[in-house]
């Protein structure tokens, strides 16, 4: 089990591929409330092919901990950041999913020199409505406990062992304020982005796709590509594997 300690927190991560003096590594950013191996287990060793692959569990998800019992996307783009130094390099492919397509955003957005090229899947740049709506009754406790007992159970299992057993209600609270409350980047401020970006986005999306997230991304940082595949929902990357890895391998090799 490999253990860093990045902005005081104790970060497990996995390692996948060999170095190569010629590729730029991939750091794998999984979403809320699971972990890096639950998101990336059929993509990180296909990646691996190519590149150096970096999958970290986010601070307080499966075995790391959370010394400031906080969510917040800004903290964990900072933890990005230092874990890409912390692993001997200047810059890394950042690729993002759901909310982790968040942190990859808002690294992007507030750590670019760490960034060689950056892949948000399911993120948004801004909050909703929709999301103000939709998320406290998605990401409430005691809904979760009554309806949707295997994500609670799921949860306890995944982040208990370093966390505690009913960390998961903590989890959930804190990841559904931060969601309604952040980011909130405006086309101005992405209009500055200056490094390669790909927007992917599953049409039948029912988080991103109301509000065309992902178009709003791709619309506004210069140059960005777009990529929204037909009957496809939040998991690309697990609906569409073979799509998914040759869109993105083709994406790395063109910005390496």
């Amino acid at each position: 089990m490999t253990i860093i300690k990045i902005n005081g927190a104790d970060i497990f991560y996995e390692t996948f591929g060999e170095e190569n003096a010629h590729r730029i590594p991939v750091v794998l950013i999984h979403g809320s409330t699971i972990d890096g191996p639950t998101d990336w287990a059929e993509i990180a060793p296909a990646l691996a092919e190519s590149y150096k692959v970096f999958v970290p569990d986010c601070r307080g998800h499966g075995r790391s901990n959370n010394p400031n019992m906080t969510y917040a996307f800004k903290e964990l783009a900072s933890d990005v950041a230092t874990f890409i130094h912390a692993m001997g390099y200047e810059k890394a492919h950042v690729i993002g999913h759901s909310n982790g397509g968040n942190v990859a955003l808002v690294t992007l957005l507030e750590y670019p020199d760490v960034i060689q090229s950056c892949i948000p899947q399911a993120a948004n740049a801004f909050v909703t409505q929709y999301l103000r709506d939709r998320e406290p009754e998605v990401f409430d406790p005691e809904r979760v406990e009554r309806e949707a007992p295997e994500w609670m159970n799921e949860m306890i299992a995944l982040h208990s062992e370093v966390n505690g057993e009913a960390y998961w209600r903590d989890l959930l609270q804190m990841t559904m304020k931060e969601i309604i409350a952040e980011p909130n980047y405006t086309p101005e401020q992405l209009s500055k982005v200056k490094k390669p970006t790909l927007a992917i986005m599953g049409a039948e999306d029912t988080v991103n796709a109301p509000d065309r997230h992902a178009q709003f991304i791709a619309e506004n940082i210069p140059n960005a590509e777009l990529w929204i595949p037909e009957k496809t929902g939040h998991n690309v990357h697990k609906e569409r594997r073979d799509e998914w890895l040759a869109k993105v391998l083709d994406f790395l090799d063109r910005n390496n």
